[in-house]
């Protein structure tokens, strides 16, 4: 077992917890009026500290006096405010929490906690396999070695970031030895130490990368032309004196007991009584529930005669992958929670136990995971299907939450009040840093997860009944997460020859244009720098611009689009950005997505929990974003293939989004329009025009002002998109309305129905929550309305589409139908299709999806079959 040393900066941890909910104005107090707010968040963060399995802790605390720093600098942290009388009266009980937590903590008169944190650090270091400090104090950074790391925590620790050295190097600019050369120039103002007047982080960060200390930045000081020279020669002694108070003493004197650092556990007792004088009752519950759980929390079953022996019955589950990629990314074993029973299986064995497959694969007992999606497509991979699950945390904390961030379990459970949960980027680190926990670290982490989906099951059912999305949980996005692993794991074939040619085709135009536009420029520059560029265009060929920033010119792609008609380059450039994003994020990101597996197969992952609307996305690769319309993207779509002697069927709702808010708003204008099969856009010219005979500018025009109102654009906005004045697109809008006032007056009810209650919700429940409606940003509350506007259409789109996917798949069982949906991009459904079942398969399929819910207005869904997507679009 590894020796962990935890370092915890006591004043840091506790003026952060006080500040956390201190700005609310609501603090907690004792029925005896003992303020407890700062103290709380304190003992809560310990809590998921010490469950973190530190083998040795060391709390450093501050003394009332002054310091060795005040001897030399009278005013040093002179521009601290004074502490709130409602934190100091919480001091005293810092450390009667941590003597009854059974945590080492020392104090010392004339020193700081950095100190006996960075004393700790230097000598104990090499007596342990990891040291940790625990503070946001960015001064201990100078301490960071090998072994020694920081924690930087936001939120409690629902955010982190582990600094390490070559953390540092990379997110600050220099590396950790530099923190007091850095501090000595820029100075610190919330310990007031001056630096030198005048240089800030960039300036600093560049002297010290070429000079490497103050001291030899001093000594070749002449070196150094202008302004800069005379504040550094005039503030030589402010600097050299602003670095002493920066240096953390790491040798002095003191009684430190290092013996005292080992972490026994708490004292119940004494707990119980501290947690009870705190009112602190939630500590108290699961102190309660601690007391009653053997040290040995689970028992781990790594044999196939412990899993053969097992009485299988209705179980939590949790498969832990080491990564995001599930396809390919190791698997590390299960977390199973089974009566009063807790477990933990590694993965190899669970996989190599027929008793434990057959249980995985029982229709008839039931399990309840976290992102079944996940669970069923990894085991797929190693022939295993995973059925019987009745329920997904994932999915039921999204629907409630949609802006939950579903890359990490901690912080999808914290969206429902749950903290028990570390987060898996503390566990496994990220980046560099990424790699596998010691094992006894890795089993608790896991058996957390386990237990907060057994934990936490029955509440966010309830919360769904309660919020009405129980129903889409069960009926759709349940069913849709286990036709999607299917999808994930069929995946689509790609035919390899076509795409070398598309690549190399990218290839030869994106050189031709380099030279091309390098011609046009009059020199060779770098097109890919936005820098070189603005130069090129601002500079040397004169084009108007805006005022250049400290960064350079924009050249992104809203200014260009208003330059193409002052210079032929232009157009060349957005033709030249266009190949190159083809060529990277297609071309050789289907190259390298085809290694995966290396079955010459395409392995997306659906993103079913992600948008605020319900809509689907995808990544590794993303082929929600194939371009269809320009001449590129169609020859794209040859590269996806159907299997062999299949064919691809490909089905899209005709004007879904139309139809929807022709629904929601009950225009009786379109729904007339509809039912008498016209042509939409140019009957809306009709109306807004005033007159029977329409061009194809003006039903253009027509086109965009339907899409445009579905997506709350401005007169502002929609001027732009048809490159005509505002004032035009206003009375466009405006003639608009009048023809369908039915709009307007949906569009007003969703933004009133929003502002009231803090989201809108599609035809099936589905919520999307706008806090920019309560910003004190204008341009964010008008972002806002749109919003509120624009997610009850796209996400009711959204929604029949699920259903109807869902509904194929059912219909599919029904008949034995072979043929399988294997794709999902922007609104289209494809299927890979046995020629035999392809009459059967498009009788079944339109029939689905044209009654997946019952409009006024009949649902039309088109389809089109070939043998790449190509030919189906």
């Amino acid at each position: 077992m590894k020796k962990k040393l935890l370092l915890i900066d006591a004043s840091n941890l506790l003026f952060r917890s006080y500040y956390a909910t201190a700005y609310t104005g609501n603090l907690m107090q004792t029925k005896e009026g003992l303020y407890t707010n700062g103290i709380f968040g304190f003992a809560h963060a310990m809590t998921k500290l010490i469950d973190d399995g530190y083998t040795h802790i060391l709390v450093a605390l501050d003394t009332d006096g002054k310091t060795h720093r005040h001897e030399v600098f009278e005013d040093y942290k002179g521009t601290r405010g004074d502490t709130p009388e409602e934190l100091k009266e919480q001091f005293p009980y810092m450390k009667e929490y941590l003597e009854a937590l059974g945590v080492y903590y020392y104090e010392q008169e004339f020193m700081e906690a950095d100190d006996i944190i960075g004393y700790a650090a230097k000598h104990f270091k090499n007596q342990f396999d990891e040291v940790m400090i625990y503070s946001n104090d960015h001064d201990l950074v100078q301490l960071l070695d090998k072994n020694v790391s920081q924690l930087i925590s936001r939120k409690g620790l629902k955010e982190i970031e582990i600094y390490t050295p070559e953390y540092v190097l990379e997110k600050l600019g220099f590396e950790t030895n530099q923190v007091t050369d850095y501090k000595a120039l820029v100075g610190d103002t919330s310990d007031n130490i001056p630096g030198v007047p005048g240089i800030g982080d960039k300036t600093a960060v560049k002297l010290l990368s070429e000079y490497k200390t103050l001291e030899n930045l001093y000594d070749k000081v002449e070196e150094i032309k202008g302004k800069l020279k005379e504040k550094l020669v005039d503030n030589k002694e402010v600097a050299f004196f602003s670095k002493d108070l920066a240096t953390i003493k790491t040798d002095f004197d003191n009684s430190i007991d290092l013996s005292k650092t080992e972490y026994k556990g708490y004292d119940v007792e004494k707990l119980t009584k501290f947690y009870q004088k705190m009112n602190f009752n939630s500590f108290l519950k699961n102190l309660k529930k601690d007391d009653k759980v053997t040290k040995n929390e689970f028992e781990i079953l790594d044999s196939s005669k412990q899993l053969d022996d097992l009485k299988y019955e209705n179980a939590f589950i949790h498969l832990e992958i080491f990564g995001e990629n599930y396809h390919t990314d190791p698997k590390i074993g299960f977390g199973l929670i089974m009566g009063n029973n807790n477990y933990y299986i590694p993965y190899k064995a669970a996989i190599n136990s027929p008793k434990f497959a057959e249980f995985l694969e029982n229709k008839k007992i039931k399990k309840y995971t976290y992102d079944l999606k996940k669970v069923r497509v990894a085991l797929k991979w190693d022939d295993i299907e995973f059925n019987g699950c009745d329920f997904d945390l994932l999915l039921a904390a999204y629907l409630l939450n949609p802006a939950i961030k579903q890359d990490d379990f901690s912080l999808v459970v914290q969206s429902l009040d749950y903290n028990e949960v570390i987060s898996d980027e503390f566990i496994y680190g990220k980046g560099a840093k990424f790699a596998m926990p010691e094992n006894e670290r890795l089993i608790k982490h896991v058996f957390t997860k386990v237990k907060a989906i057994k934990d936490l099951y029955q509440v966010a059912l309830d919360k769904n009944e309660e919020s009405e999305t129980l129903k889409l949980l069960n009926e759709v996005e349940i069913p849709l997460a286990i036709l999607l692993s299917d999808m994930e794991y069929k995946g689509i074939l790609i035919d390899q020859t076509i795409l070398n040619e598309f690549g190399d085709d990218l290839d030869k135009k994106i050189k031709s244009l380099e030279t091309y536009i390098h011609d046009l420029a009059g020199t060779d520059f770098n097109i890919n720098s936005p820098k070189q560029l603005g130069e090129v265009l601002f500079d040397n060929l004169n084009l108007p611009t805006n005022k250049k920033t400290k960064s350079g010119y924009s050249t992104d792609i809203s200014v260009l689009t208003k330059l193409k008609n002052f210079h032929p380059i232009i157009n060349e450039i957005i033709s030249y950005r266009t190949y190159s994003k083809l060529y990277s994020t297609y071309y050789l990101g289907l190259k390298e997505a085809l290694k995966l597996k290396n079955d010459s197969k395409i392995h997306t992952i659906y993103q079913q929990a992600l948008t605020k609307t319900g809509r689907l996305s995808s990544k590794e690769p993303n082929l929600q974003n194939i371009p269809v319309k320009t001449e590129e993207g169609k020859e794209l779509r040859k590269v996806f293939i159907s299997s062999k002697d299949n064919y691809l069927l490909s089905f899209d709702y005709s004007q879904i989004e139309l139809r929807v808010v022709c629904e929601l708003a009950d225009i009786k204008n379109l729904q007339t329009a509809f039912e008498n099969n016209l042509d939409i856009h140019y009957e809306t010219a009709k109306k807004i025009f005033g007159k029977e005979k329409i061009s194809d500018y003006e039903r253009s025009i027509a086109k965009a002002i339907n899409f445009s109102i579905i997506y709350g654009k401005t007169a502002w906005g929609l001027s732009e998109d048809l490159n005509i004045t505002p004032k035009e697109a206003e009375r466009f809008i405006n003639n608009y309305f009048a023809t369908y006032p039915e709009i307007k007056t949906y569009m007003d009810k969703q933004i009133e129905f929003a502002e009231q209650n803090g989201y809108v919700k599609t035809l099936f429940n589905r919520k999307a929550y706008i806090p920019e409606l309560s910003s004190k940003n204008y341009m964010t509350r008008q972002f806002g309305k749109r919003i509120a506007m624009n997610a009850p259409i796209q996400g009711t789109a959204a929604d029949i589409l699920k259903v109807a996917m869902v509904k194929i798949k059912e219909n599919f069982d029904k008949f034995k139908i072979k043929s399988e949906i294997i794709l999902q991009i922007h609104d289209e459904v494809v299927l890979d299709v046995y020629p035999d079942e392809l009459e059967k398969v498009i009788e079944i399929t339109k029939e689905t999806m044209e009654n997946a819910i019952k409009f006024k207005t009949k649902l039309v869904a088109n389809y089109a079959s070939g043998k790449n997507l190509f030919e189906v679009k």
